[in-house]
Protein backbone atom coordinates (compact mmCIF):
# COMPACT_ATOMS: atom_id res chain seq x y z
CA UNK A 1 0.00 0.00 0.00
CA UNK A 2 1.03 3.58 -0.45
CA UNK A 3 2.55 4.55 2.78
CA UNK A 4 2.25 8.51 2.93
CA UNK A 5 -0.49 10.87 3.69
CA UNK A 6 0.03 14.18 3.93
CA UNK A 7 -1.85 16.69 4.98
CA UNK A 8 -0.96 20.37 4.87
CA UNK A 9 -2.61 23.50 6.45
CA UNK A 10 -2.55 26.88 6.54
CA UNK A 11 -3.14 28.67 9.05
CA UNK A 12 -4.24 32.78 9.57
CA UNK A 13 -4.21 31.22 12.44
CA UNK A 14 15.87 41.51 43.47
CA UNK A 15 13.60 38.95 46.24
CA UNK A 16 10.74 39.02 47.95
CA UNK A 17 9.56 36.58 50.33
CA UNK A 18 6.99 35.89 53.34
CA UNK A 19 6.65 32.85 55.73
CA UNK A 20 3.30 31.62 55.71
CA UNK A 21 1.82 28.39 57.88
CA UNK A 22 -0.20 26.43 55.53
CA UNK A 23 -4.12 26.68 56.33
CA UNK A 24 -7.14 24.21 55.53
CA UNK A 25 -8.67 27.15 53.63
CA UNK A 26 -9.27 26.52 49.64
CA UNK A 27 -7.60 29.87 48.24
CA UNK A 28 -3.82 30.01 47.49
CA UNK A 29 -0.84 31.59 49.79
CA UNK A 30 1.90 33.38 48.12
CA UNK A 31 5.29 32.31 50.11
CA UNK A 32 8.24 33.12 48.54
CA UNK A 33 9.35 34.54 45.18
CA UNK A 34 12.85 35.51 43.48
CA UNK A 35 14.28 36.57 40.49
CA UNK A 36 17.66 36.23 38.77
CA UNK A 37 19.76 37.25 35.72
CA UNK A 38 22.80 35.86 34.92
CA UNK A 39 24.46 39.03 32.65
CA UNK A 40 26.57 36.70 31.14
CA UNK A 41 26.90 33.39 29.08
CA UNK A 42 26.86 30.56 31.86
CA UNK A 43 25.70 26.74 32.22
CA UNK A 44 23.52 27.15 35.27
CA UNK A 45 22.75 29.18 37.71
CA UNK A 46 21.27 28.00 40.85
CA UNK A 47 18.76 30.50 42.99
CA UNK A 48 17.24 29.92 46.44
CA UNK A 49 14.28 29.81 48.26
CA UNK A 50 15.66 30.57 51.93
CA UNK A 51 12.31 29.98 53.82
CA UNK A 52 10.71 26.75 54.61
CA UNK A 53 8.92 24.67 51.49
CA UNK A 54 6.00 22.61 52.86
CA UNK A 55 4.65 19.42 52.07
CA UNK A 56 2.48 19.99 48.63
CA UNK A 57 3.23 23.39 48.10
CA UNK A 58 3.53 24.67 44.36
CA UNK A 59 6.75 26.15 43.17
CA UNK A 60 6.41 27.43 39.98
CA UNK A 61 8.74 30.01 37.78
CA UNK A 62 8.99 31.47 34.03
CA UNK A 63 12.51 30.64 32.47
CA UNK A 64 14.76 31.62 29.50
CA UNK A 65 17.77 30.84 28.38
CA UNK A 66 18.77 33.36 25.31
CA UNK A 67 21.61 31.55 22.22
CA UNK A 68 21.66 27.96 23.14
CA UNK A 69 19.51 25.53 20.35
CA UNK A 70 17.87 23.56 23.39
CA UNK A 71 15.20 24.53 25.89
CA UNK A 72 16.07 25.70 29.27
CA UNK A 73 16.17 23.07 32.08
CA UNK A 74 14.58 22.96 35.41
CA UNK A 75 14.94 21.43 38.65
CA UNK A 76 15.72 21.44 42.52
CA UNK A 77 17.57 19.52 45.21
CA UNK A 78 14.32 17.96 46.95
CA UNK A 79 12.29 17.41 43.72
CA UNK A 80 14.50 17.06 40.59
CA UNK A 81 12.56 17.79 37.11
CA UNK A 82 10.14 20.11 37.29
CA UNK A 83 7.34 19.91 34.62
CA UNK A 84 7.32 21.92 31.55
CA UNK A 85 4.10 23.37 30.48
CA UNK A 86 2.98 21.98 27.06
CA UNK A 87 1.92 25.07 25.94
CA UNK A 88 3.26 28.90 26.09
CA UNK A 89 6.69 28.44 25.21
CA UNK A 90 8.16 31.34 23.45
CA UNK A 91 11.60 32.51 21.81
CA UNK A 92 13.16 35.76 21.67
CA UNK A 93 12.44 37.89 18.77
CA UNK A 94 15.64 36.60 16.83
CA UNK A 95 14.07 33.05 16.60
CA UNK A 96 16.56 31.87 19.61
CA UNK A 97 16.76 30.60 22.73
CA UNK A 98 14.29 29.59 24.92
CA UNK A 99 11.14 30.61 27.56
CA UNK A 100 8.81 28.33 29.50
CA UNK A 101 6.52 28.31 32.25
CA UNK A 102 7.73 25.53 34.58
CA UNK A 103 6.36 23.73 37.65
CA UNK A 104 6.57 21.27 40.66
CA UNK A 105 3.11 20.54 42.02
CA UNK A 106 2.53 18.59 45.56
CA UNK A 107 6.85 19.50 46.69
CA UNK A 108 8.30 17.51 48.98
CA UNK A 109 8.58 19.58 52.57
CA UNK A 110 12.10 21.53 52.18
CA UNK A 111 12.40 23.15 56.05
CA UNK A 112 15.72 24.56 55.21
CA UNK A 113 14.29 26.06 51.83
CA UNK A 114 14.96 25.10 48.20
CA UNK A 115 17.40 25.24 45.17
CA UNK A 116 16.31 25.85 42.01
CA UNK A 117 19.10 25.42 38.79
CA UNK A 118 18.12 26.66 35.71
CA UNK A 119 20.66 24.94 32.93
CA UNK A 120 21.61 24.36 29.41
CA UNK A 121 24.13 21.96 27.71
CA UNK A 122 26.12 24.38 26.88
CA UNK A 123 25.91 28.58 27.82
CA UNK A 124 23.65 30.54 27.73
CA UNK A 125 22.24 34.08 29.16
CA UNK A 126 19.75 32.60 32.04
CA UNK A 127 17.09 34.60 33.48
CA UNK A 128 13.56 34.15 34.71
CA UNK A 129 11.44 34.25 38.19
CA UNK A 130 10.55 31.60 40.63
CA UNK A 131 7.77 31.24 42.90
CA UNK A 132 6.37 29.10 46.37
CA UNK A 133 2.31 29.11 46.92
CA UNK A 134 0.36 27.20 49.50
CA UNK A 135 -3.49 26.28 49.08
CA UNK A 136 -2.68 24.84 45.62
CA UNK A 137 -4.31 21.80 44.39
CA UNK A 138 -1.68 18.93 44.51
CA UNK A 139 -2.36 17.38 40.84
CA UNK A 140 -3.87 18.59 37.61
CA UNK A 141 -3.28 21.96 38.87
CA UNK A 142 -2.73 24.11 36.49
CA UNK A 143 -5.77 25.17 34.68
CA UNK A 144 -5.11 27.39 31.99
CA UNK A 145 -1.97 29.45 30.10
CA UNK A 146 -1.38 32.53 27.99
CA UNK A 147 1.78 33.94 27.08
CA UNK A 148 2.78 36.65 24.88
CA UNK A 149 5.26 39.30 23.21
CA UNK A 150 5.79 42.99 23.13
CA UNK A 151 8.18 44.50 20.51
CA UNK A 152 9.27 48.16 22.28
CA UNK A 153 5.74 48.15 23.27
CA UNK A 154 5.05 49.39 26.99
CA UNK A 155 1.92 48.00 27.86
CA UNK A 156 2.35 44.28 29.00
CA UNK A 157 -0.71 41.84 27.79
CA UNK A 158 -0.05 37.99 27.77
CA UNK A 159 -3.77 38.32 25.60
CA UNK A 160 -6.40 35.91 27.37
CA UNK A 161 -6.75 32.79 28.54
CA UNK A 162 -10.07 30.48 28.29
CA UNK A 163 -12.26 31.20 31.42
CA UNK A 164 -11.66 30.21 34.42
CA UNK A 165 -13.71 30.06 37.99
CA UNK A 166 -13.17 32.32 40.57
CA UNK A 167 -11.15 31.70 43.22
CA UNK A 168 -7.85 30.17 41.43
CA UNK A 169 -4.40 31.14 41.58
CA UNK A 170 -3.24 33.64 38.61
CA UNK A 171 0.57 33.56 37.80
CA UNK A 172 2.05 36.41 36.01
CA UNK A 173 5.90 37.07 35.12
CA UNK A 174 7.88 38.79 32.33
CA UNK A 175 11.16 38.93 30.87
CA UNK A 176 13.07 41.71 28.82
CA UNK A 177 16.13 41.55 26.60
CA UNK A 178 17.09 45.14 28.44
CA UNK A 179 15.85 46.72 31.85
CA UNK A 180 12.52 47.22 31.98
CA UNK A 181 13.63 50.02 34.44
CA UNK A 182 10.47 49.74 36.57
CA UNK A 183 7.48 47.63 36.23
CA UNK A 184 3.83 48.56 37.55
CA UNK A 185 1.52 45.61 38.11
CA UNK A 186 -1.63 45.03 35.54
CA UNK A 187 -4.94 43.76 36.70
CA UNK A 188 -6.97 40.91 35.56
CA UNK A 189 -10.91 41.17 35.65
CA UNK A 190 -10.20 44.19 37.74
CA UNK A 191 -8.97 42.33 40.31
CA UNK A 192 -5.17 44.06 40.67
CA UNK A 193 -1.83 42.17 40.50
CA UNK A 194 0.16 42.08 43.71
CA UNK A 195 4.36 42.18 42.79
CA UNK A 196 6.42 39.53 44.20
CA UNK A 197 9.94 39.70 43.18
CA UNK A 198 12.40 40.96 40.61
CA UNK A 199 15.82 41.01 39.87
CA UNK A 200 18.10 44.14 40.27
CA UNK A 201 18.52 45.34 36.58
CA UNK A 202 14.52 44.75 36.24
CA UNK A 203 14.62 42.54 33.23
CA UNK A 204 12.86 39.70 35.04
CA UNK A 205 9.31 40.23 36.95
CA UNK A 206 6.83 38.46 38.61
CA UNK A 207 2.97 39.27 40.10
CA UNK A 208 -0.29 37.27 41.17
CA UNK A 209 -3.23 37.34 42.14
CA UNK A 210 -4.56 34.50 44.46
CA UNK A 211 -8.23 34.63 44.27
CA UNK A 212 -9.08 35.47 40.71
CA UNK A 213 -12.44 36.62 39.66
CA UNK A 214 -14.31 34.30 37.50
CA UNK A 215 -13.72 34.51 33.58
CA UNK A 216 -10.64 34.91 31.29
CA UNK A 217 -6.85 35.82 32.74
CA UNK A 218 -4.72 38.63 31.15
CA UNK A 219 -1.32 38.99 32.43
CA UNK A 220 -1.16 42.52 32.24
CA UNK A 221 1.52 45.18 33.85
CA UNK A 222 3.49 48.35 32.53
CA UNK A 223 7.31 49.04 32.09
CA UNK A 224 8.50 52.51 31.83
CA UNK A 225 11.18 51.50 29.25
CA UNK A 226 9.70 51.61 25.86
CA UNK A 227 13.65 50.03 24.25
CA UNK A 228 12.64 46.60 25.95
CA UNK A 229 11.09 43.79 24.37
CA UNK A 230 8.97 41.91 27.09
CA UNK A 231 8.27 38.12 26.84
CA UNK A 232 5.12 37.52 29.32
CA UNK A 233 2.94 34.64 31.05
CA UNK A 234 -0.19 34.20 32.57
CA UNK A 235 -0.11 30.50 33.89
CA UNK A 236 -3.99 29.39 36.29
CA UNK A 237 -3.49 27.23 39.07
CA UNK A 238 -6.33 25.50 40.45
CA UNK A 239 -6.81 25.89 44.57
CA UNK A 240 -6.86 23.13 46.89
CA UNK A 241 -10.24 21.85 46.79
CA UNK A 242 -12.42 23.17 49.59
CA UNK A 243 -14.52 20.29 50.24
CA UNK A 244 -13.65 16.34 49.50
CA UNK A 245 -13.88 16.06 45.54
CA UNK A 246 -16.00 12.60 44.69
CA UNK A 247 -13.36 10.02 43.79
CA UNK A 248 -12.66 9.08 40.33
CA UNK A 249 -14.07 6.20 38.84
CA UNK A 250 -11.74 3.59 37.31
CA UNK A 251 -10.66 4.48 33.04
CA UNK A 252 -11.99 1.59 30.82
CA UNK A 253 -11.79 0.71 27.04
CA UNK A 254 -7.69 1.36 27.01
CA UNK A 255 -6.99 0.48 23.39
CA UNK A 256 -4.00 1.30 20.58
CA UNK A 257 -5.07 3.50 18.25
CA UNK A 258 -1.71 3.47 16.40
CA UNK A 259 1.47 1.38 16.74
CA UNK A 260 4.30 2.29 15.22
CA UNK A 261 8.06 1.35 15.60
CA UNK A 262 8.29 4.40 17.99
CA UNK A 263 5.21 5.39 19.02
CA UNK A 264 2.19 3.98 20.43
CA UNK A 265 -1.02 6.07 20.52
CA UNK A 266 -3.71 5.08 23.66
CA UNK A 267 -6.59 5.65 23.92
CA UNK A 268 -9.44 5.45 26.94
CA UNK A 269 -13.30 6.18 28.08
CA UNK A 270 -13.49 8.77 30.57
CA UNK A 271 -14.05 8.43 34.03
CA UNK A 272 -17.02 9.68 36.44
CA UNK A 273 -16.25 11.97 39.64
CA UNK A 274 -14.15 14.47 39.98
CA UNK A 275 -11.32 14.02 37.13
CA UNK A 276 -8.67 16.34 37.30
CA UNK A 277 -6.22 14.75 35.06
CA UNK A 278 -5.09 10.99 33.83
CA UNK A 279 -1.90 9.24 34.30
CA UNK A 280 -0.62 6.95 32.00
CA UNK A 281 1.68 3.83 32.67
CA UNK A 282 3.85 1.99 30.85
CA UNK A 283 5.31 -1.20 32.25
CA UNK A 284 4.11 -0.24 35.85
CA UNK A 285 5.80 2.72 35.62
CA UNK A 286 4.46 6.68 35.24
CA UNK A 287 5.34 7.85 31.95
CA UNK A 288 3.01 10.95 31.47
CA UNK A 289 -0.66 13.06 32.74
CA UNK A 290 -3.36 14.34 30.67
CA UNK A 291 -5.60 16.74 31.53
CA UNK A 292 -9.00 16.34 32.38
CA UNK A 293 -10.69 16.67 28.87
CA UNK A 294 -8.07 14.29 27.61
CA UNK A 295 -8.37 10.71 27.00
CA UNK A 296 -5.60 10.17 24.11
CA UNK A 297 -2.12 9.94 25.03
CA UNK A 298 1.19 9.26 22.82
CA UNK A 299 4.52 7.12 23.91
CA UNK A 300 6.38 8.63 21.31
CA UNK A 301 10.05 7.35 22.25
CA UNK A 302 10.38 3.58 22.17
CA UNK A 303 11.93 1.01 20.74
CA UNK A 304 11.31 -1.24 17.74
CA UNK A 305 10.43 -4.62 18.12
CA UNK A 306 9.71 -4.42 21.93
CA UNK A 307 6.60 -5.35 23.92
CA UNK A 308 5.48 -3.07 26.32
CA UNK A 309 2.25 -3.41 29.20
CA UNK A 310 0.08 0.16 29.66
CA UNK A 311 -2.45 1.24 31.90
CA UNK A 312 -4.03 4.66 32.87
CA UNK A 313 -5.96 5.46 36.32
CA UNK A 314 -7.72 8.68 36.73
CA UNK A 315 -7.19 11.59 39.98
CA UNK A 316 -8.34 14.26 41.66
CA UNK A 317 -7.51 17.51 42.68
CA UNK A 318 -6.04 16.43 45.87
CA UNK A 319 -4.00 13.25 44.14
CA UNK A 320 -5.86 10.54 45.13
CA UNK A 321 -5.83 8.30 42.34
CA UNK A 322 -8.70 5.79 40.85
CA UNK A 323 -7.65 1.85 40.39
CA UNK A 324 -5.76 0.96 37.82
CA UNK A 325 -7.44 0.53 33.99
CA UNK A 326 -7.43 -3.54 32.86
CA UNK A 327 -3.79 -3.84 31.26
CA UNK A 328 -3.23 -3.36 27.39
CA UNK A 329 -0.06 -5.26 25.71
CA UNK A 330 1.75 -4.01 22.48
CA UNK A 331 4.55 -4.77 20.28
CA UNK A 332 5.76 -2.62 18.62
CA UNK A 333 6.92 -3.68 14.85
CA UNK A 334 10.37 -3.16 13.82
CA UNK A 335 9.87 -1.28 10.90
CA UNK A 336 7.67 1.79 10.15
CA UNK A 337 7.21 5.46 8.88
CA UNK A 338 9.48 7.22 11.29
CA UNK A 339 10.32 11.01 11.53
CA UNK A 340 14.50 11.66 11.06
CA UNK A 341 14.77 15.71 10.90
CA UNK A 342 13.85 18.84 10.15
CA UNK A 343 14.14 22.18 10.12
CA UNK A 344 11.66 25.75 9.66
CA UNK A 345 12.24 29.08 9.21
CA UNK A 346 10.63 32.70 8.38
CA UNK A 347 12.81 35.48 7.96
CA UNK A 348 11.63 38.72 8.64
CA UNK A 349 13.08 40.41 5.21
CA UNK A 350 12.34 40.11 1.50
CA UNK A 351 14.20 37.29 -0.11
CA UNK A 352 14.71 35.99 -3.37
CA UNK A 353 15.77 32.62 -2.13
CA UNK A 354 16.48 30.75 1.28
CA UNK A 355 18.60 27.86 1.71
CA UNK A 356 18.23 25.41 5.38
CA UNK A 357 20.21 22.69 6.21
CA UNK A 358 19.48 19.14 7.16
CA UNK A 359 22.48 18.39 8.64
CA UNK A 360 21.93 14.69 9.66
CA UNK A 361 22.98 12.32 6.66
CA UNK A 362 19.81 11.65 4.48
CA UNK A 363 19.63 7.91 3.04
CA UNK A 364 18.60 6.49 0.28
CA UNK A 365 14.89 6.31 -0.27
CA UNK A 366 13.98 8.71 2.24
CA UNK A 367 11.05 10.73 1.88
CA UNK A 368 11.64 15.08 1.84
CA UNK A 369 8.70 17.01 2.35
CA UNK A 370 7.48 20.38 3.34
CA UNK A 371 5.23 23.27 3.37
CA UNK A 372 6.43 26.26 1.83
CA UNK A 373 5.12 29.63 1.40
CA UNK A 374 6.19 32.79 -0.45
CA UNK A 375 4.30 36.03 0.40
CA UNK A 376 4.16 39.45 -1.94
CA UNK A 377 5.94 38.11 -5.48
CA UNK A 378 3.66 36.43 -8.70
CA UNK A 379 4.43 33.12 -9.78
CA UNK A 380 5.42 29.80 -7.71
CA UNK A 381 7.10 29.35 -4.85
CA UNK A 382 10.25 26.56 -5.99
CA UNK A 383 11.86 24.08 -4.01
CA UNK A 384 15.17 22.48 -5.18
CA UNK A 385 17.83 20.55 -3.07
CA UNK A 386 21.29 20.32 -3.98
CA UNK A 387 21.16 16.10 -3.92
CA UNK A 388 18.17 15.70 -6.23
CA UNK A 389 17.14 18.85 -7.78
CA UNK A 390 13.92 20.16 -8.18
CA UNK A 391 11.00 18.94 -6.30
CA UNK A 392 7.71 17.66 -7.07
CA UNK A 393 4.57 20.27 -6.44
CA UNK A 394 1.48 19.41 -4.93
CA UNK A 395 -1.63 20.97 -3.38
CA UNK A 396 -1.36 24.86 -2.69
CA UNK A 397 -3.51 27.73 -2.13
CA UNK A 398 -2.30 31.25 -1.69
CA UNK A 399 -2.32 34.25 1.27
CA UNK A 400 -5.87 35.34 0.66
CA UNK A 401 -4.96 35.38 -3.45
CA UNK A 402 -1.37 36.83 -3.07
CA UNK A 403 1.77 34.85 -2.72
CA UNK A 404 2.11 31.42 -2.95
CA UNK A 405 1.91 28.31 -1.01
CA UNK A 406 2.20 24.79 -1.72
CA UNK A 407 3.25 20.94 -0.33
CA UNK A 408 6.46 19.99 -2.07
CA UNK A 409 7.96 16.86 -1.58
CA UNK A 410 10.67 14.27 -3.37
CA UNK A 411 10.47 10.77 -2.95
CA UNK A 412 12.79 7.65 -3.28
CA UNK A 413 15.93 10.43 -2.08
CA UNK A 414 19.35 10.14 -3.20
CA UNK A 415 21.75 9.23 -0.30
CA UNK A 416 23.03 12.58 0.98
CA UNK A 417 26.03 10.95 3.81
CA UNK A 418 26.53 14.75 4.61
CA UNK A 419 22.96 16.42 4.68
CA UNK A 420 21.26 18.10 2.68
CA UNK A 421 21.05 21.81 1.49
CA UNK A 422 17.46 22.94 0.24
CA UNK A 423 16.67 26.36 -2.00
CA UNK A 424 13.41 27.84 -1.60
CA UNK A 425 13.24 30.76 -3.99
CA UNK A 426 10.53 33.22 -5.55
CA UNK A 427 10.69 34.94 -8.91
CA UNK A 428 11.16 37.95 -6.97
CA UNK A 429 12.04 39.31 -3.67
CA UNK A 430 9.40 38.04 -1.14
CA UNK A 431 8.45 36.79 2.32
CA UNK A 432 9.80 33.22 2.49
CA UNK A 433 8.37 30.33 5.20
CA UNK A 434 9.01 26.25 4.98
CA UNK A 435 9.08 23.40 7.15
CA UNK A 436 11.13 20.76 5.90
CA UNK A 437 11.17 17.29 7.17
CA UNK A 438 12.84 14.02 6.24
CA UNK A 439 11.65 10.75 7.00
CA UNK A 440 12.30 6.89 6.43
CA UNK A 441 10.32 3.52 5.54
CA UNK A 442 8.31 5.11 2.79
CA UNK A 443 6.87 4.01 0.14
CA UNK A 444 9.78 5.10 -3.27
CA UNK A 445 6.95 5.27 -5.33
CA UNK A 446 3.44 6.35 -5.46
CA UNK A 447 4.21 7.53 -2.02
CA UNK A 448 1.32 10.46 -1.80
CA UNK A 449 -1.65 9.32 -0.60
CA UNK A 450 -3.96 12.14 -0.24
CA UNK A 451 -3.35 15.24 0.28
CA UNK A 452 -5.76 18.92 1.04
CA UNK A 453 -5.21 22.38 2.13
CA UNK A 454 -7.38 24.58 4.15
CA UNK A 455 -6.82 28.65 5.18
CA UNK A 456 -8.44 30.44 8.14
CA UNK A 457 -8.10 32.70 11.02
CA UNK A 458 -8.29 32.01 14.63
CA UNK A 459 -5.91 30.21 16.57
CA UNK A 460 -7.60 26.53 16.26
CA UNK A 461 -6.20 25.08 12.60
CA UNK A 462 -7.97 22.19 10.96
CA UNK A 463 -7.97 20.61 7.11
CA UNK A 464 -9.76 17.46 5.63
CA UNK A 465 -10.79 15.55 6.60
CA UNK A 466 -9.16 13.59 3.32
CA UNK A 467 -10.07 10.44 1.79
CA UNK A 468 -10.47 7.33 3.95
CA UNK A 469 -6.82 5.79 3.98
CA UNK A 470 -5.68 2.59 5.81
CA UNK A 471 -3.93 2.02 9.35
CA UNK A 472 -0.43 2.35 9.37
CA UNK A 473 -0.27 5.56 6.98
CA UNK A 474 2.19 8.74 7.48
CA UNK A 475 0.16 11.30 8.39
CA UNK A 476 2.04 15.11 7.89
CA UNK A 477 0.51 18.04 8.47
CA UNK A 478 1.90 21.54 8.93
CA UNK A 479 0.97 25.27 9.66
CA UNK A 480 1.93 28.03 8.04
CA UNK A 481 0.40 31.84 9.34
CA UNK A 482 0.34 35.31 8.54
CA UNK A 483 1.31 36.73 12.05
CA UNK A 484 3.34 34.61 15.31
CA UNK A 485 0.58 32.76 16.89
CA UNK A 486 2.82 32.53 19.87
CA UNK A 487 3.20 29.19 20.50
CA UNK A 488 1.72 25.81 18.29
CA UNK A 489 0.18 22.97 20.32
CA UNK A 490 -0.26 19.98 18.22
CA UNK A 491 -3.80 18.28 17.25
CA UNK A 492 -5.10 15.03 16.88
CA UNK A 493 -6.88 13.07 13.85
CA UNK A 494 -8.58 9.45 14.58
CA UNK A 495 -7.70 9.67 17.92
CA UNK A 496 -3.83 9.49 17.46
CA UNK A 497 -2.33 12.38 18.58
CA UNK A 498 0.34 14.76 16.24
CA UNK A 499 3.90 14.67 17.34
CA UNK A 500 5.11 18.40 16.86
CA UNK A 501 8.70 17.51 14.57
CA UNK A 502 9.85 20.57 13.94
CA UNK A 503 8.82 24.74 14.05
CA UNK A 504 10.84 27.67 13.75
CA UNK A 505 11.19 30.27 16.73
CA UNK A 506 8.00 32.64 15.85
CA UNK A 507 6.04 29.31 14.89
Amino acid sequence: MPSALYTAGLAVIATLGALFPRTAVASATFVQGTAFSTGSRVPAITVTLTHAVAQGDLLVGWFAQYNAPEQVAVSDNVNGTWRRAAAGALTFDDDTGDIALYYRENSQAAPGGISITVSVSSTAYLQGTVADYSGVALAGALDQIAAGHGNETVPVDTGPTPPVDAGELVFAALVTDVSARSVTPGSSQGVRYTARAQNSSVSAFEEDITSSAAGAQHGTATISSSAAEWYAVCAVFHPYPATPPVPPSTPTGLEATSVASTRVALAWSPSSGSVAGYTVYRNGSPIGTTGPDTTIFLDWDLTPATTHTYSVDAFDLTNDHSALSAPLTVTTPAVSPEFVQGVAASPASRLTSLTLTLSEPVLAGDLLVGWFGQYNASGQVRVTDNVNGAWTRSVSTTWGGAGDIALYYRQNSAAAPSGLRITVSASASAYLQEAIADFRHVATVGALDQAVVAQGVGNYASVGPTSSVPAGELVVAAVLTGGQPRWATPGSSQMVPYLLDVQNGSD
